[in-house]
């Protein structure tokens, strides 16, 4: 079974564009344990409370799709990204994100990325 940590930026994306995402995740994956870090469920939580109302709207959305998800305590210091970043390292997942600077660091590290273009996913750049 393939392990996947989502971060803020994808889940959010997911809210705004209803997709088959797990079926599709799952033909090109196999089985998967989606997971999420309490901390990237605060940052939706926050992102909730703004006065923007679409992005409110999309959070809250979004909150609601991960609170049926794993979620991770994870008490290493520093950014949410820091710590998805190393809890991903560590505990061999592979990360869904949108955020091209974590997109970077994770390839830098080695490390699998799931990410969306056009509506398609795409890991580590190849859309499937």
């Amino acid at each position: 079974m393939k392990r996947v940590l989502l971060d803020a930026s994808f889940i959010l994306t997911l809210a705004s564009k209803p997709l088959k995402f797990i079926e599709e995740l799952e033909e090109m994956l196999g089985k998967v344990e989606l997971s999420v870090l309490e901390d990237t469920v605060k940052e939706l939580e926050a992102i909730s409370k703004r006065p923007s109302v679409k992005k409110a709207k999309q959070a809250k959305l979004a909150l609601d799709f991960v609170m049926k998800l794993k979620q991770i305590a994870y008490a290493h210091e520093g950014s949410v990204d820091d710590k998805i970043l190393k809890c991903a390292k560590e505990n061999e997942f592979i990360v869904a994100t949108m955020d091209r600077e974590l997109k970077k660091r994770l390839r830098a590290m080695g490390l699998s990325v799931i990410t969306l273009s056009g509506n398609r996913l795409m890991i580590n750049g190849v859309r499937i």
